[in-house]
C-alpha cells in the first residue's frame, strides 16, 4: 500500500466530465500521470437544491492487481485541490475499497458444471425479439 501526503491528493477533471480523486503523481516526461487509488466523485443535484456527493472506485477493483491508472495529462480539463474533509471522506473510501480488494474474491462466479447449452445464443436472441413485441408503460 502506498502512503499519500494530503497535497498530492487531487480531483482530477477530465474531458470526458468525469471527476477522479486520487493520490495524482505526475511522471517524468509531462505527458502522463499517475492515479493511486482513484475514485469517481459524482454530484447530483435533488430538487431542495442542495448538493449529494458520491464516491465510488472509478476501476474495477473487484478484477485487478493494484489500484491505479496511468492516464495522459491530455485528457485532463482541470486539476483542483479538494477540502480538508472531502480528504477525509476520500481516504475512508479508500480504506474501504482495499479492504474488497484484499478479499480476493472474484466479482463474477464462474460454475464449471454449468450446462453450456442453458445460454444458447439462438434462445437468448428469441427473447429479445419477444420483448421488443411487447409494449412499453
Amino acid at each position: 500500500m502506498q502512503t499519500t501526503t494530503n497535497n498530492s491528493i487531487k480531483i482530477v477533471r477530465l474531458h470526458n466530465g468525469e471527476d477522479i480523486m486520487a493520490d495524482y503523481v505526475e511522471t517524468i516526461d509531462n505527458e502522463t500521470a499517475l492515479l493511486n487509488n482513484p475514485m469517481q466523485v459524482i454530484f447530483k443535484r435533488i430538487p431542495t437544491g442542495q448538493t449529494v456527493m458520491m464516491m465510488m472506485p472509478w476501476l474495477p477493483i473487484e478484477v485487478i492487481k493494484e489500484n491505479s491508472a496511468i492516464i495522459y495529462t491530455s485528457d485532463i480539463l482541470t486539476m483542483i485541490d479538494p477540502k480538508e474533509d472531502l480528504i477525509e471522506y476520500y481516504s475512508s473510501a479508500v480504506v474501504e475499497a482495499q479492504k474488497r480488494m484484499e478479499k480476493k474474491t472474484p466479482f463474477v462466479e464462474f460454475d464449471e458444471e454449468e450446462d453450456e447449452d442453458e445460454y444458447d445464443p439462438e434462445d437468448i436472441l428469441e427473447l429479445i425479439q419477444e420483448r421488443k413485441k411487447g409494449s412499453l408503460h
